[in-house]
């Protein structure tokens, strides 16, 4: 009956979930395909474990919270898992969803951890030895081995707890059957030292294993672990002498002595019999590397490749990327890319991304720019493309220009080598891409003029390139632009795999070995090295990660410790910080670096460094690391690059993701704030705002006091300042949380942090149009600063002053604060940039544009040096507004199309991770909406007064985009603007409309010069018109508007036309004051 249900079609197929160690599903025994994203993968394991029914919400938060559209990746996560999980057929639906909720119905399927349950139901006392058994089988292998998700920190902090969970339980297993095996010690052996595995800092895990190895009269081995232990738990813990590891080796020294000599003689012969090491894995002899294999096949992609270089860069712009999953052989082509190039010509340089930079602005191209000779460089792109060069050296000098500049520098220096020699670059594992990189890349292909000799090369994970929302937009954007070329990487077809195999390994069936590996070239290798070294011949069968293990454990314990280390560093391997950070000598560190270069382990790269020969070989030594020991190891990283972000600050990128790694939430949220500050000055403004956002999510585990609130502030202003670039469509919703952290501050005592609370408060009530709100902060917060130091003190008159001045309330007290600021800062000898701002405000209040001109320019040449990229931007608003009003159209213009050029370059990089309907909606508002709205209403503006009435359009878009932003204040400006224009064309009805919608505007948000202006123009089109009556009756209203004011000189020249147009109307009678 059973035979005839399996064959039946409608049978149920055995279903089976692992999800300790790797991932994995299988159907009926065979292993099914996962989708390539991880976090599918992860969702799957999320769901999986949960068992309940999941919202759809909390699951978009665990995964996508960021510039995706969540519910959209959610929904194609899901199409890939139904496959996977649903037997149709059967009626067996898993994966069960509607509207709002999902969840993961067994029906019939195993799941490993489910099973654990069930045996340790009673738990581990009462279970039975076989229960116990099967439990520890099953507990091997990390919770979803390899799905950190560190960058989605909600996931990684859930995983984090079920990792401790099943490790805890893995322990109390182990433990268990250690005591119940105790008479028999052999067998007791392989759990003992399966609990060292799993807590590799427990003391009394290192005692249990060295007392069974003496009792199993293997005292030679039990004083060498007893060695090994005892120096790495000093090392790492420091841990005291006479714990429990020396009373075990004590133990163990007194039996052996009541033993005698033949039992030592006899554990030799064990020891010798019993390591099961090959010979030249045992006497340190060189092994074949990992990664060494020819070009087999890829026949198509080598003609792909000849095609590129052949054509010399005349096809412009385009990336050629080889797309396929780890080993396949996207490195190994990519070094057939760069030797066909350099045979023909072509200068090649290299760049690669790391898992562990995604964080680390431009890394892409700090990797790539340092093959570039310093003296090949000329003075001018040196000083502009100084942040991406020399390795940071020229960094710390550079002050001055804008994300634009910097992109068009290294486009010109790539365009000045190319013009020499022909220029190829290879770019691998772009999966990791971060914004900056992506941005840049995508600029250089764009930008790219036709035969500009030039060619580009990348390689990528397949899968993972859609969990990066960078490389997905970057590959989004130029395959929409017909700038990509994909190549996906097949697995090799059986005749190719004997032809990697060679003839020194014909006994090896080609079929068996191509099934087994999935043609997957380098797990092909690793299975040869495998069969050739076993002496039984059964290498076949295990995975490439025991494969790599194997490798592993033939080392010295002191080479095998330093490579654990440097797999957890997760990028590049520098020794000076490897050695700071393994507490070793630079000179025998290097000794076994070498050593584990010629085992094939590592490479050198150049300068010095180091690499894995391969990203799984880094993967399989991390993941044998236990947890508790990653955490310290990313710990002891972190608090090295601390010291080292002072001098070179692209290493904040790396601080934070070691610093979250090592679960400590005081040193990752300060992490963040360091490199948030950094990505601002880089002009990274989004990767700003998600390590803000990471750094946000950590205070909650941090206790109330005074460091939590300093973190708490600063973080929520880089949160606000990166959403306030050009191109910024919306500002996150902050307010309440700002209120909060200013409370918490007063009530510590914290002035100088309240006040900067106030200072960004008032600037987001502004931007919501609440001008009394965003008074009251800024008065608040110079309050705050009147016990603070002379600097804070002065620096907060300024911010305080020029905020009144923006928002026109209090001129007076805006007046005397600039003037008791200026004798701060005189008597400091302080520049500071919010006081050259509030004097070119102040003097545009007085009439005086061209000081008020000179004074902005001066604040946003200091805001450039400075590398103060939002003031830069506000004072550069500025300055095109007072050059308009002194009628330099043309510096308007300029100043214009420098905004919107970094408006544009902005909303562009916004776009990654969209999915295409997203991208396609956001082109066709680009179609008919400016990226900076103000600044395209000055420029079309600008140009009607040149003369270019196709501008008329221009001005249109501009103020529409003004209205759908909210942006009343500078609404009101560029209507009353367009409404002088309209009276002087004669237009009153034109200049009516306008300038009615200004008055509305100007309203809202308390502006009186615009009011003032906006009721001006109204009496002009009135008196235009030949209508008395409402020229008077708005004459009135703009005398009442300002009665007990002093207007600015804009507002009183326009309340002066106002008296003059009326006073042209012959029938007009004296307008009484109201």
């Amino acid at each position: 009956m059973a035979a005839r249900d399996a064959a039946s079609p409608q049978a149920t197929a055995r279903l089976e979930i692992r999800l300790l160690g790797d991932l994995c599903v299988t159907r009926n025994g065979e292993p099914l395909p996962l989708p390539a994203s991880k976090r599918t993968r992860a969702l799957l394991g999320y769901l999986v474990c949960a068992g309940a029914a999941q919202s759809r919400q909390s699951l978009c938060d665990l995964l996508w919270d960021g510039p995706d559209d969540p519910r959209a990746a959610l929904r194609w996560s899901l199409t890939k898992l139904r496959p996977l999980l649903d037997d149709t057929a059967a009626g067996a639906i898993r994966l069960v969803a509607d509207r709002e909720r999902v969840a993961f119905a067994a029906q019939g399927a195993s799941v490993d951890i489910a099973r654990i349950h069930a045996l340790l139901g009673a738990g581990t006392d009462a279970a039975s030895l076989g229960a116990l058994e099967e439990a520890a089988r099953l507990l091997r292998g990390e919770f979803l081995a390899g799905l950190d998700l560190a960058r989605c920190y909600r996931f990684y902090h859930w995983c984090t707890a079920e990792r401790e969970r099943y490790d805890g339980l893995r322990r109390a297993v182990l433990c268990a059957l250690v005591t119940r095996l105790e008479a028999t010690p052999a067998l007791a052996l392989p759990y003992g030292r399966a609990m060292v595995a799993a807590d590799p800092l427990a003391e009394s895990a290192h005692a249990t294993l060295v007392s069974l190895l003496a009792a199993a009269g293997r005292y030679p081995d039990a004083e060498q672990h007893y060695a090994y232990a005892r120096d790495m738990l000093r090392r790492e813990l420091s841990t005291p002498p006479n714990g429990p590891l020396d009373a075990a080796i004590h133990r163990a020294r007194r039996e052996m002595q009541a033993a005698g000599a033949a039992a030592w003689e006899d554990s030799n012969a064990q020891e010798a019999q019993g390591n099961g090491l090959p010979a030249a894995a045992a006497n340190g002899a060189e092994q074949p590397a990992l990664l060494s294999r020819p070009l087999i096949g890829r026949l198509s992609e080598r003609d792909a490749i000849e095609r590129l270089v052949a054509g010399g860069g005349s096809e412009s712009g385009v990336l050629l990327l080889l797309l396929g999953e780890p080993g396949i052989g996207k490195t190994t082509l990519l070094d057939h890319f760069a030797g066909r190039a350099e045979a023909s010509g072509f200068q090649v340089l290299r760049g690669r991304c790391y898992e562990a930079e995604m964080v680390r602005p431009y890394g892409l191209w700090l990797d790539t720019l340092r093959g570039i000779a310093q003296d090949a460089v000329p003075p001018g792109e040196a000083r502009q493309a100084a942040p991406l060069l020399a390795g940071g050296a020229l960094a710390g000098e550079y002050r001055e220009g804008s994300r634009e500049q910097l992109f068009g520098a290294v486009a010109s220096l790539l365009r000045g080598l190319a013009a020499g020699q022909p220029l190829a670059l290879a770019l691998d594992d772009l999966q990791w891409l971060d914004e900056g990189s992506a941005a840049l890349l995508h600029f250089l292909c764009r930008t790219l003029e036709t035969g500009t000799r030039m060619i580009f090369a990348g390689g990528a994970r397949a899968g993972e390139v859609d969990d990066n929302p960078w490389a997905k937009g970057l590959l989004h954007s130029l395959a929409r632009e017909g700038r990509l070329l994909r190549l996906p990487l097949a697995p090799l077809a059986v005749p190719e795999v004997a032809a990697l195999l060679g003839p020194a390994l014909a006994a090896m069936d080609p079929l068996a070995v191509a099934r087994d590996s999935g043609g997957n070239p380098l797990f092909v290798l690793a299975l040869a090295n495998a069969r050739d070294r076993a002496r039984g011949g059964n290498g076949s069968h295990r995975t490439l990660d025991a494969l790599i293990a194997e490798r592993l454990d033939a080392l010295e314990p002191a080479s095998r410790e330093l490579l654990l280390r440097a797999s957890a560093m997760g990028r590049e391997l520098q020794p000076r910080l490897l050695a700071e950070v393994s507490g070793i000598p630079l000179v025998q560190l290097l000794t076994t670096l070498e050593q584990l270069e010629r085992r094939g382990l590592l490479k050198p790269t150049g300068e010095g460094h180091f690499d894995f020969s391969h990203d799984v070989v880094r993967q399989a030594a991390y993941r044998a690391i236990s947890p508790p020991r990653r955490r310290i190891m990313h710990r002891l990283i972190a608090q090295q690059l601390v010291a080292a972000c002072a001098e070179d600050p692209r290493l904040y990128g790396e601080l934070v993701h070691h610093a979250s790694l090592a679960d400590d939430a005081p040193m990752t949220a300060q992490a963040c704030l360091a490199a948030g500050e950094h990505c601002l000055r880089v002009y990274a403004n989004d990767e700003a705002a998600l390590v803000a956002g990471r750094g946000l999510a950590q205070l909650e585990r941090l206790p109330q006091g005074t460091e939590r609130v300093r973190l708490a502030i600063g973080l929520l202003k880089l949160r606000a300042v990166a959403a306030t670039g050009a191109g910024a469509r919306r500002l996150p919703t902050l307010i309440g949380e700002m209120e909060s952290e200013i409370r918490a501050a007063e009530a510590l005592s914290l002035h100088e942090e309240a006040a900067t609370g106030l200072h960004i408060l008032s600037w987001l009530r502004q931007q919501g149009n609440d001008t009394e709100g965003a008074r009251r902060a800024i008065l608040e917060a110079e309050r705050m600063t009147r016990k603070a130091d002379a600097a804070t003190r002065c620096q907060q008159l300024a911010n305080t002053a020029r905020c009144l001045l923006e928002v026109e309330t209090d001129l007076p007290r805006a007046r005397a604060m600039i003037a008791e600021a200026d004798t701060l800062a005189e008597s400091l000898d302080l520049q500071t940039i919010e006081l050259m701002w509030g004097h070119g405000l102040l003097a545009r209040v007085d009439g005086d544009l061209a000081s008020g001109h000179g004074q902005v320019a001066r604040a946003v040449a200091l805001a450039r040096q400075r590398q103060d990229h939002w003031r830069e931007y506000e004072c550069l608003v500025w300055q095109a507004t007072i050059a308009f009003e002194l009628g330099r159209f043309d510096e308007v213009l300029g100043h214009s199309a420098e905004i919107e050029q970094a408006a544009r370059r902005m909303r562009e990089t916004g776009k990654a991770g969209q999915t295409t309907e997203t991208v396609q909606a956001v082109d066709a508002m680009e179609a008919v909406e400016p990226a900076a709205p103000f600044a395209g209403a000055l420029g079309a503006l600008a140009r009607l007064r040149l003369g270019q009435p196709a501008a008329q359009d221009e001005l249109a878009a501009s103020l529409a985009s003004l209205r759908s932003v909210d942006d009343k204040a500078h609404l009101a400006y560029a209507l009353n603007a367009a409404a002088a224009m309209a009276l002087d064309r004669g237009q009153c009805e034109v200049a009516g409309t306008c300038a009615s919608e200004a008055l509305d505007a100007a309203r809202a948000v308390r502006r009186l010069t615009e009011m003032t202006v906006a009721a001006a123009c109204l009496v002009q089109a009135a008196a235009s018109a030949g209508d008395a009556a409402r020229a008077a009756g708005w004459l009135a209203e703009l005398r009442w508007l300002v009665a007990g004011h002093q207007p600015s000189a804009r507002a009183a020249a326009a309340l002066e036309r106002a008296v003059l147009a009326c006073r042209a109307i012959p029938t007009l009678a004296p307008t009484p004051g109201r």
